[in-house]
């Protein structure tokens, strides 16, 4: 008899555990896209409200404040660091060097790299506890 359980619970016990893992995935990429739409939305209104200039020299066009990239990264490293807690210091670990590249080539102040990174990281903590900020979770 528990041979006979063993064999018909195993296969089960497995996709159960299978179909978590696809709504976890699911929902850090729902998390992910979230984030994206919400900080370019916030980047730009930014942006188009402070009309920072760039750094003197850059060759990048468009605003400077805030970042655009160090806030996606960040944001991102949020939602990752929440997903994957053993990976979550390498995240930021490439958040913060995305951060430093764009100061590194001209294309931002360092205030506009931290003001990017504590935008992203408020952007990934509000779409982790609320379900989404500008995407809501559904159930699919």
């Amino acid at each position: 008899m528990l041979l006979v359980l063993v064999v018909l619970c195993s296969p089960a016990n497995a996709l159960a555990a299978e179909c978590e893992e696809a709504t976890e995935r699911r929902s850090e990429a729902m998390a992910a896209v979230d984030v994206g739409i919400t900080t370019a939305v916030s980047v730009e209104l930014l942006k188009r409200t402070f009309k920072e200039p760039r750094p003197e020299g850059s060759t990048s066009s468009g605003y400077a404040f805030p970042s655009g990239d160090a806030t996606l990264a960040f944001a991102l490293a949020r939602v990752a660091g929440e997903h994957h807690p053993k990976q979550r210091t390498l995240w930021y670990l490439i958040a913060a060097g995305v951060a430093w590249s764009r100061v590194a080539e001209n294309a931002h102040d360092w205030e506009d790299v931290i003001a990017g990174a504590a935008l992203g990281n408020y952007i990934g903590q509000q779409s982790l506890s609320r379900g989404g900020v500008l995407i809501r979770r559904w159930d699919w």
